[in-house]
């Protein structure tokens, strides 16, 4: 949602989180829901307007076509006469650097949770032809989440959480004998979060829209120490996001920088010849697999340097990791099979309205569950479920189901008709939908549609689904006829609540009442005609048998 008003009729402040160059960053809750918290960034205008801040407007367009669970989620932003607002979920838990300060350097293991999800989160974003072009420390948010959450590796991370011996091995990396109470904390720390990367001001599309030709892009952009040699050429693409990635791995298993210098031009003059090794002290218990996998992230001919999609199937990520594991558990198989169970929605408004709760309402517990299904189906690593997936993913649990009924299943998924599941489709329709439709959250709906009035307008449904849109008179009365309303309508809360909740059109509960008439009707008369049925049976029967009687005697 993008509204022109002030957010705090909606929202009220709880903390200051930070400030930065552009702005400030608090910490809010909705006032009409207070268990929903959120972070909010304030943005003066005349920061977006003048100067570099003039970026975020760029940055809020290319967040808003993002759905990913390791990329920083926008909710909804605000403008009024004097600042924007920008409105996201809350990871207060710090930044990567933050962490790096007090731990200096951590374990590979550590690592490659962290960069799982890193790489996962870039390939995403490639996929969809953008590149980050700052990804570093301080742009990796952490948010905690339980032991069981939902990332790939779930056996290893439960392992993690109850294996003494486990643990007592991994330390000896730290020069160790036993498991101390501070190094024990930090592995269950660190195991237990998730990452979300954040800072699109330096994103921008690598593809040309029309040509779908790679753009030459150009003008000095990140931080100087993440920087790669094409960037410090100034004329880069994508790639360069890759080549961060191999800095942060590097700095998060060492401890210092690749390439530092006491001046930008030294630092850039090392990049581009490429001089870094591996013979600090951290890197002597680091495995030949993980030092592979930095230096072809750190290949200066770009052409030759790994992708992000590729290094999620190095054996740096699958040497010892089982990601089968995470359909194991019983709650991973109910998300199944609601997922192939999607609920039939009888209009497009209330399936715009069940997406509003997804993203903005849905629990965090069963979002990682869901996550972890996702991570599981998606077996190429692509941020995408393909149909081939799901029919494998059923056969090997043994559900059998036709590929005509599998298609019927995936088109009625695919929302946007690009012949594959993304992210938030798939939490979309395998959640809970019916749990998320409480009283409270409907009316943060409502107000979200209609503002602090309390009655809805067709206008207001109109501006909810289609913004700013011209749209043609007839698409806009089919659209009012599937939940039966028009422009001039005025729609209550209650009327609202009664017809997202039973499913159905307003007013369309009368017609469910007549039709639960009708059903206990027939099934009244049928009872009546098996008993009317039964007594002509006992009657005939004792008619046969008063006959028998009358033949013998």
């Amino acid at each position: 949602m993008q509204r022109h008003q002030s957010p705090w009729q909606f929202y009220e402040e709880l903390e200051e989180l930070g400030v930065g160059n552009y702005g400030v960053v608090k910490k809010v809750r909705l006032i009409k829901n207070p268990e929903v918290i959120r972070a909010m960034k304030i943005i003066p205008e005349e920061n977006v307007v003048q100067g570099e801040g003039a970026s975020l407007i760029d940055e809020i367009e290319i967040l808003k076509n993002l759905e990913h669970p390791n990329i920083m989620k926008v909710y909804e932003c605000f403008v009024d006469n004097n600042n924007y607002y920008i409105v996201s979920e809350l990871c207060d838990q710090g930044h990567l650097l933050s962490k790096m300060e007090k731990l200096e350097r951590m374990d590979q293991i550590v690592v490659k949770f962290l960069m799982d999800q890193i790489f996962n989160a870039v390939a995403y974003l490639h996929s969809k032809n953008i590149l980050h072009g700052d990804i570093k420390l301080e742009n990796v948010l952490l948010y905690k989440i339980s032991k069981r959450g939902g990332r790939r590796f779930t056996s290893i991370n439960e392992d993690f959480n109850e294996d003494e011996a486990l643990r007592d091995d991994i330390n000896q990396n730290f020069g160790k004998k036993k498991t101390s109470a501070k190094s024990k904390n930090y592995i269950q720390d660190m195991m237990n979060y998730e990452i979300k990367l954040i800072d699109f001001g330096c994103s921008k599309y690598f593809v040309k829209k029309k040509t779908k030709k790679k753009k030459k892009l150009s003008g000095i952009i990140g931080t100087s120490i993440y920087c790669s040699p094409e960037v410090v050429d100034n004329l880069y693409d994508e790639k360069c996001d890759e080549w961060s990635c191999g800095v942060l791995m590097y700095i998060l298993l060492g401890g210092i920088p690749p390439f530092y210098g006491d001046t930008e031009e030294e630092i850039f003059e090392k990049i581009k010849k490429c001089e870094y090794d591996f013979s600090p002290p951290p890197f002597k218990n680091v495995s030949k697999n993980c030092k592979d996998l930095i230096r072809r992230l750190l290949e200066p001919k770009k052409q030759y340097r790994i992708k992000a999609i590729e290094a999620l199937r190095h054996p740096f990520f699958t040497e010892s990791f089982d990601a089968n594991s995470a359909m194991t558990a019983n709650k991973d198989l109910n998300v199944l099979k609601q997922f192939i169970s999607p609920i039939k929605y009888c209009s497009k408004f209330h399936e715009a309205v069940a997406a509003f709760l997804c993203v903005n309402f849905l629990p965090v517990e069963e979002e990682n569950t869901l996550k972890t299904v996702f991570r599981y189906l998606d077996k190429d690593n692509k941020s995408i479920i393909t149909k081939e997936a799901i029919k494998e993913t059923l056969e090997e649990i043994n559900i059998n189901i036709s590929d005509e009924k599998l298609q019927e299943i995936f088109n009625s998924i695919d929302e946007n008709g690009s012949g594959l599941i993304e992210y938030q489709e798939f939490i979309r329709n395998a959640c809970d939908i019916q749990k998320l439709m409480t009283e409270s959250n409907l009316k943060n709906v409502f107000h979200a549609i209609c503002g602090d009035k309390e009655i809805m307008s067709g206008e207001d449904i109109k501006k909810f689904v289609f913004h700013d849109l011209v749209v043609h008179e007839q698409t806009l009365n089919e659209y009012f006829a599937q939940i039966g309303v028009s422009i001039d309508s005025n729609i209550t809360f209650d009327d609202f609540f009664k017809m997202i909740k039973n499913n159905t059109k307003l007013g369309g509960q009368e017609e469910v009442k007549s039709e639960h008439k009708k059903k206990e009707s027939k099934y009244f008369l049928s009872r009546l005609s098996t008993l009317f049925l039964l007594i002509l049976c006992f009657f005939n029967t004792s008619h046969i048998v008063l006959n028998s009687f009358t033949v013998k005697g």
